[in-house]
């Protein structure tokens, strides 16, 4: 039963997620109500999904692999292009709320770095340049 409860939470989490970008206090609060679980569970659960955010995002979501074989090929460069270019660090929103840039540990492309993902989709065998051209070219 506790599994079925499981997924139902975070089906209406990811529900949310998906239409205000963000889950806010104010969700929470209605969920704990809804549901009679306590706010500190939803925390628990929310915390624990990297997918799931407690304040506003961009629009665009950038996600720079960080592991030991991106790093091998120069992922460490391209975070700091990046950190430059978008002028801020790493789990940070720009101030225009256009890009949210998150430096992870594995995007599972292990063979492919240096590797990031905007919204999910994957850009892999990076270097600055290339990293730069496809975030000037989002509008």
């Amino acid at each position: 039963m506790q599994k079925f409860f499981e997924k139902e939470l975070i089906e209406e989490l990811h529900e949310i997620q998906d239409t205000y970008g963000y889950i806010s206090e104010e969700d929470i609060v209605r969920i704990s109500k809804n549901r009679d679980i306590p706010k500190a569970h939803l925390y628990g659960v929310i915390s624990f999904y990297s997918m799931f955010y407690l304040q506003p995002t961009g629009k665009y979501i950038i996600r720079i692999c960080d592991s030991v074989s991106c790093r091998i090929n120069q992922s460490k460069e391209l975070i700091e292009i990046l950190h430059k270019k978008l002028s801020v660090k790493n789990g940070e929103t720009t101030k225009d709320k256009k890009f949210t840039l998150e430096v992870v540990e594995c995007l599972g492309h292990c063979g492919e770095g240096p590797v990031m993902t905007i919204n999910g989709k994957i850009y892999n065998y990076l270097n600055s340049q290339k990293a730069l051209e496809i975030i000037n070219n989002l509008k």
